[in-house]
């Protein structure tokens, strides 16, 4: 027979521990710091993929549970309904104009001409150096790592990139591609329409929309036989208004 347990007044008032949670991870902290470090780099906000990857997440699932902590605690906020609306709320401590000049630790990249961003802008059609209206200088981390021979500059015309951080009269930096990821921002050149123009592109049962990042304006379907990629965005230059 076994003895009875035997309780104690301390015991007996001793309320249950249920559900104990361990200390908090520190994800939403990485997170935090992986987009600070993003906009600073390429002003304007990351996927959430590319929180997976920079983050060494294990899903986006992971990467979106995180990010509602971070926008419960006031450190962020977003569109859930659109992609890459992510925004701090904590100023990010400025940094020096990007010089155009040249410098011993800097690359000179071709500037090409414009590019229609909102606006119905005419440039060659094409990557063709040859053609450059000029070289800028950049600094090596402004490339993230693409080989200086195959990266060129845009000037932009127009706001339909606003919400991306791109606005009229910044340069953007792109790497010559022929396609892109979903969701990824590129120079695309519309054959029937005859523009070069600057859009994220998510491809849909044989066509391609090009999405705006400004609520105000419209998405472009077209088939992707009159479409031709000729950049992915790396950076933006962002210029003093």
């Amino acid at each position: 027979m076994s003895e009875p347990t035997t309780v104690t007044a301390d015991s007996a008032q001793e309320p249950r521990r249920r559900g104990k949670r361990g200390p908090r991870s520190d994800k939403p902290e990485r997170i935090l710091a992986f987009l600070r470090n993003y906009f600073t780099e390429y002003h304007y906000p990351p996927s959430v993929r590319d929180i997976v990857e920079g983050c060494k997440l294990s899903s986006t699932s992971v990467a979106d549970y995180n990010l509602k902590i971070l926008e419960r605690e006031g450190h962020i906020r977003r569109d859930r309904e659109r992609a890459r609306t992510i925004s701090l709320t904590e100023p990010i401590e400025p940094t020096e104009p990007t010089r155009i000049e040249s410098s011993t630790s800097s690359l000179g990249i071709p500037l090409l001409g414009a590019i229609a961003a909102g606006t119905r802008s005419l440039v060659p059609e094409g990557v063709d150096v040859a053609h450059a209206e000029s070289r800028i200088s950049v600094t090596p981390d402004m490339l993230a790592g693409r080989d200086p021979e195959r990266v060129f500059a845009l000037t932009v015309r127009g706001d339909s990139m606003i919400d991306a951080l791109i606005a009229d009269s910044d340069t953007v930096i792109l790497e010559e591609a022929t396609s892109v990821d979903n969701g990824q921002m590129a120079a695309v050149w519309l054959r029937d329409e005859n523009i070069c123009t600057l859009k994220r592109l998510y491809y849909e049962q044989g066509q391609v929309r090009l999405q705006p990042e400004n609520p105000t304006m419209d998405s472009i379907y077209t088939d992707e036989s009159n479409m031709q990629v000729q950049g992915r965005v790396v950076s933006v230059i962002r210029h003093p208004r």
